[in-house]
């Protein structure tokens, strides 16, 4: 097992994994936050789904809970260069070489492709580690873009997550039932 690079490219982005001062810059210091990705910050950023969670990634990284590329990661658009999205890990692999996967794109970015992409980037990355067996992911049943990121990417649906019960009515906004996905990763 060995830690491959927190950087990566694909075809029409670079992504790089989260490390402390950036998420602190991205919770409270847009400017520095920037300054950190040399990047361009679109003012759509960050994703609904980040915004709330923002210093918590920060706090986690800072002291350690979370190590950078077991956590978030930001997907930056090589050509303008700007930050489009992010992806990541809830934590390092389980015990039985399981991640759970989540991701997100910054308004405008939605429905070219660009999410597909990271998240494909990110599970190459996962296996060239050589620790993960196992990614799950959840969405909810009627967020069709979320769906086909997933199964461009190989998940399969699993039913309605053991998560479900905890989504709450806003997270919800009418998308049904909290589904699980998961995708095998091969050594």
């Amino acid at each position: 097992m060995h830690t491959p690079p927190l950087r990566f490219s694909t075809p029409r982005l670079e992504v790089v994994a989260a490390t402390a001062a950036m998420a602190r810059a991205d919770a409270s210091d847009r400017p520095r936050f920037a300054a950190l990705l040399e990047a361009a910050i679109p003012a759509s950023w960050p994703p609904s789904t980040l915004a709330d969670v923002q210093e918590y990634f920060a706090d986690q990284l800072e002291k350690g809970v979370a190590a950078p590329g077991w956590w978030s990661w930001y997907a930056l658009l090589h050509t303008p260069r700007t930050l489009i999205g992010s992806g990541g890990f809830m934590s390092r692999p389980d015990d039985h070489g399981t991640v759970t996967m989540g991701y997100s794109m910054t308004e405008g970015y939605e429905g070219r492709g660009y999410a597909t992409e990271m998240v494909g980037g990110l599970l190459r990355w996962l296996a060239e580690t050589g620790r993960v067996k196992r990614v799950h992911a959840t969405t909810f049943e009627r967020h069709y873009g979320s769906i086909r990121v997933l199964e461009k990417n190989g998940f399969e649906c699993r039913g309605v997550s053991s998560e479900d019960a905890a989504a709450s009515e806003d997270d919800r906004q009418g998308r049904g039932a909290l589904m699980l996905f998961v995708r095998e990763i091969e050594s």
